[in-house]
């Protein structure tokens, strides 16, 4: 009897967890994320990508509309990728950060390594 009482103890508390689990949702950002990918020139080592990693890191951490940041290989496209996504609360946010200094700083580093042509999306999240 204790047997089966905690048997079915255990189911209910399994069932009840399937149940949670099952009801999670992911709510939408509505943040505004603005991406890019970039190949870089031929001949970057990755010592320069380093560079470049840490002066976004550092970009990142000076201005306050930032929300977050990724950064590092692409990995869905073949040859040799690589992409920035940054979140802002709104479009005033990245604004803030194309006039940054810490902005200009940052495409000193950029500039150097990427192929021209580079191409960015903003996305502002519903």
């Amino acid at each position: 009897m204790r047997r089966a009482i905690g048997l079915s103890v255990a189911g209910l508390m399994l069932f009840a967890g399937g149940i949670l689990v099952g009801q999670r949702t992911v709510a939408p950002k509505k943040t505004l994320i603005h991406a890019f990918a970039f190949q870089p020139v031929e001949g970057t080592t990755p010592a320069q990508l380093d560079e470049l990693w840490s002066a976004t890191r550092k970009m990142a951490g000076e201005i306050p509309e930032m929300r977050s940041i990724w950064m590092g290989k692409v990995t869905n496209r073949s040859g040799n990728f690589y992409g920035v996504a940054m979140e802002f609360d709104n479009q005033a946010g990245l604004k803030v950060y194309a006039d940054h200094a810490a902005h200009r700083a940052w495409e000193q580093v950029y500039f150097k390594v990427r192929q021209e042509g580079t191409q960015s999306y903003d996305i502002q999240g519903q």
